[in-house]
């Protein structure tokens, strides 16, 4: 299987035929930091990323930006996520000018890990073991920010050391780039279908 059309479809099947999304078996569940999550690349070749995520639940376009959601239901009532921000290259100076660059992506799926096995599920104190430098991102309490690798997590409130990450993005080295969970929430409500 490549890219994470297959991880999607491999989820959507072993929770329709399983009854739990965790047991899917697919070749890429690496988180990145600051590269790329479960085969999707950060960068301005966004448009050949995004054709292998094949169509988003749904889409809000904006002024040369766009925000895309995969979505799809766990069996216990969790409703898994995939996030994508991208911008128009034209308008950042990026080549191919008529592309998109991804500069987010961000995920609530549980499966998909950093080299060191962090992801959704780990509480702030297992994180900051690997990523000793993430911080609180200011005027978001709920996103803990490496900016300089290039990842951040998202905790349900402001979090201390035993709260669990309900999500992961990763972004740019060096530039601080987040949605939290009400910002997709706001995406599945009042986006528009591809």
């Amino acid at each position: 299987m490549k890219g994470l059309k297959a991880v999607l479809l491999a989820l959507v099947i072993s929770t329709v035929n399983q009854g739990s999304a965790d047991s899917i078996a697919t070749e890429d569940l690496t988180i990145v930091p600051g590269s790329s999550m479960a085969g999707i690349s950060l960068g301005p070749n966004g448009l050949q990323e995004l054709k292998k995520l094949g169509q988003p639940y749904r889409i809000d376009r904006g002024m040369s930006q766009t925000r895309q959601v995969w979505k799809w239901s766990r069996p216990e009532g969790r409703l898994d996520t995939f996030f994508v921000h991208t911008v128009n290259n034209g308008v950042i100076e990026a080549k191919p000018a008529d592309g998109v660059t991804i500069d987010l992506i961000r995920a609530t799926v549980a499966r998909f890990k950093t080299s060191g096995g962090i992801g959704v599920g780990r509480t702030l104190d297992e994180i900051r073991k690997n990523f000793p430098d993430i911080a609180p991102v200011e005027g978001a309490p709920t996103i803990f920010d490496d900016v300089k690798r290039g990842i951040a997590f998202e905790f349900s409130a402001a979090p201390i050391g035993h709260s669990v990450c309900i999500a992961v993005m990763v972004h740019p080295q060096g530039q601080s780039h987040f949605a939290t969970q009400d910002q997709v929430a706001e995406v599945l409500e009042h986006g528009g279908r591809e």
